[in-house]
C-alpha cells in the first residue's frame, strides 16, 4: 500500500472557494434587492432576483401547485423551478452538492463550527446521544411533510416566517419575521457545539436532497482490501456518518462533502474515493466541484434561451381550488401590487376598459394608488380600492368573489359593466345602486417618504412624528391598536401582504 503524501487542506480548497463564491453572490443578490425596495436602485445581478427566486426549494414546494393548477406558490419565481429540476439532477449523479458545496445557509454554520472546533477540540460534534441523535436526524422529514402540506392547502409559502436562511440575509429589513430571527439565533449558538445542526435535523430542502443518496450514479465507497480501519474518514464526517464500515456511504445525511475521501482524510490512496460502481471510475473533488458548478450555470442559461428563467413576480393569482370553476384565476387574489395590465393579462380584460372604469392614467399604474385617490371622497366606513377592482373584475368575467364590506365601485366602472353586457349578475343592480357618483380622476404619482425609509420595523408613532397625520394614515391602512406597532406587525395582524401596506402609506405626503 502506498500512503498518499499530500497536503491535506489542498483538496477542499476547491470547495472552500466555491462555498464562499456562492455566499457572497446570495448576499450581493439580497441586498441589492433589499435596497430596491427601499427606493436605492443599484446594478442587479441574474435581472434583480429575489431570495425566493434563487432558491431550488420553492420550486420544489410549488411541484404539486404548478402540475394540479398550473400556477406557483406566491413569492414563487420560474426561476425556482429551473434550480430545482437542476438541483434535482445534480442529486440523482453526485448527491446532495447543493447542500455541501452550494447552499450559503450550510456554509455558514460550518464558520460558525470553525469556532466551536476550536473551544471544544475533540468534543466538537459529540455532544448529543448517539441514539438521540439518530432519531432527531428524521425531524427534518417531518418539517419536510408539514412544509409541503401547509403550502399545498394554503398556497403560500409558509416556511419563509421560520426560515433562518431568510433571516440571515434579510436580518436588515423589517420583512423578517420575529420566529426567523429567534431560530437564525438558535441555529447559530448550536453550530458552536453541533455542525449543520440545521441540516441534520431541520432542513426540508436538505431531506428531500437526501433521499437521493439512496440511489445516485457516484458514491463513495470505501475498498475494505486496502482498508486500514484508522477511522479517520468517520472521524473526518461532518454529519457523523460510519463511513469506516461501510461499503458504500447511503446515509440520507450525506452531502458529498468528500472530507472522507483520500483526498482529504483517509491516509491510503484509492480507499475511500468517490466513484461508480467501479472503484476505477473515480472523480476527484476538484472535479466534481467544477462538473456541478458548470450543470448549474449551464442549466441556468439554457433555461434561459427557452424563456424559461423568471426572476420576477408574473402576477398569476392562485387558481380556484374547487366547485364549478375550478383552474381559473380567482379575482380574491388580485392584490395592490398588480398594475391594470397585470389583471388585464390574468383575466382577459383590455387594460383600456379596466382604466376606463376606474380612471387610472397608465396601465403600468399600482391598484394601491386607487385608495389615496378615493379618501375623503366616499362615504365613512367605505372604500373605493383594490378590493373594488377585485368586484369589478368578477362582474366581468362571471368569477365568484365575495366583495369586503364596504367596497364600491365607482360609477365610471358601473357604465363600462353595463355597456360591455356584463349586468347580468343578480347582485349588480344593488352594487350600481351604491356606487360612488362621480368621475374618477387621473391617479396621481404618489411621492417618497422622506427617510428614514418605510420598512416593516417603522411604528406609525414614527410615521406621525415625521410628519403625517394619523387620519390620513388610518384612512388608507386602518386603525392600529397601539402607535407603538410596528407596520409589520400590523400587517400580520390583518392578514395583508407588507408589500401592499407600503404601496398605501408610500401614497401619502407630511402634513397634507
Amino acid at each position: 500500500m502506498k500512503t498518499i503524501q499530500r497536503e491535506k487542506s489542498k483538496a477542499q480548497a476547491w470547495r472552500s472557494r466555491i462555498q464562499i463564491g456562492f455566499f457572497i453572490l446570495v448576499a450581493c443578490i439580497a441586498t441589492i434587492n433589499g435596497l430596491k425596495e427601499m427606493g436605492i436602485v443599484l446594478p442587479a445581478f441574474l435581472g434583480g432576483a429575489s431570495l425566493h427566486a434563487i432558491c431550488p426549494f420553492g420550486g420544489v414546494v410549488s411541484f404539486w401547485n404548478l402540475v394540479t393548477l398550473g400556477t406557483l406558490v406566491k413569492k414563487i419565481h420560474e426561476s425556482s423551478v429551473v434550480l430545482a429540476v437542476i438541483g434535482l439532477f445534480l442529486a440523482l449523479l453526485f448527491g446532495p452538492v447543493i447542500c455541501g458545496w452550494i447552499c450559503p445557509f450550510g456554509t455558514f454554520q460550518e464558520w460558525i463550527g470553525k469556532l466551536g472546533r476550536k473551544i471544544f477540540k475533540r468534543r466538537y460534534n459529540h455532544f448529543i446521544n448517539t441514539k438521540l441523535d439518530k432519531v432527531l436526524r428524521y425531524t427534518r422529514y417531518l418539517v419536510l411533510v408539514w412544509v409541503s402540506y401547509m403550502t399545498v392547502v394554503s398556497g403560500k409559502l409558509i416556511f419563509q416566517d421560520y426560515d433562518p436562511y431568510y433571516a440571515l440575509f434579510n436580518f436588515w429589513r423589517g420583512e423578517v419575521a420575529i420566529s426567523g430571527l429567534i431560530l437564525l439565533g438558535l441555529v447559530m449558538l448550536l453550530s458552536l457545539f453541533v455542525e449543520r445542526p440545521f441540516c441534520k435535523y431541520a432542513c426540508p430542502y436538505g431531506a428531500f436532497q437526501g433521499i437521493f443518496n439512496l440511489f445516485r450514479v457516484f458514491k463513495t465507497r470505501r475498498v475494505e482490501a486496502t482498508c486500514i480501519s484508522c477511522n479517520a474518514c468517520t472521524k473526518a464526517c461532518p454529519m457523523n456518518i460510519d463511513v469506516a464500515t461501510s461499503g458504500f456511504v447511503r446515509d440520507h445525511q450525506c452531502i458529498s462533502c468528500m472530507k472522507c475521501t483520500s483526498e482529504d482524510a483517509c491516509p491510503i490512496g484509492d480507499t475511500v474515493v468517490f466513484s461508480l460502481a467501479k472503484p476505477g471510475k473515480k472523480i476527484s473533488t476538484r472535479a466534481l466541484g467544477i462538473v456541478s458548478v458548470g450543470i448549474l450555470f449551464v442549466g441556468i442559461g439554457f433555461s434561459m434561451l427557452l424563456g424559461l428563467w423568471n426572476v420576477e413576480s408574473s402576477k398569476q393569482p392562485a387558481l380556484i381550488r374547487s366547485g364549478e370553476f375550478i383552474g381559473q384565476p380567482s379575482p380574491s387574489d388580485i392584490r395592490g401590487s398588480y398594475t391594470w395590465d397585470d389583471v388585464s393579462k390574468a383575466f382577459g380584460i383590455p387594460s383600456s376598459l379596466l382604466m376606463e372604469a376606474f380612471g387610472a392614467s397608465s396601465s403600468s399604474d399600482k391598484l394601491s394608488l386607487l385608495e389615496a385617490q378615493y379618501v375623503g371622497k366616499v362615504p365613512e366606513g367605505q372604500e373605493v380600492g383594490t378590493d373594488s377592482v377585485r368586484l369589478f373584475v368578477s362582474l366581468y368575467t362571471g368569477l365568484p368573489h365575495t366583495p369586503e364590506e364596504g367596497t364600491l365601485l365607482v360609477q365610471p366602472a358601473v357604465m363600462v359593466l353595463r355597456r360591455e353586457g356584463k349586468d347580468s349578475s343578480p347582485g349588480f343592480e344593488q352594487v350600481a345602486a351604491k356606487a360612488v357618483r362621480m368621475e374618477a380622476l387621473p391617479l396621481e404619482t404618489p411621492s417618497a417618504l422622506p427617510p428614514p425609509a418605510l420598512t416593516g420595523k417603522t411604528t406609525f408613532k414614527e410615521l406621525v412624528d415625521a410628519g403625517y397625520r394619523i387620519q390620513d394614515i388610518e384612512a388608507l391602512v386602518g386603525k392600529p391598536k397601539s402607535l407603538a406597532m410596528t407596520i409589520k406587525d400590523y400587517a400580520t395582524e390583518k392578514g395583508i401582504e407588507f408589500s401592499e401596506i407600503k404601496a398605501r402609506l408610500s401614497t401619502l405626503v407630511p402634513g397634507k
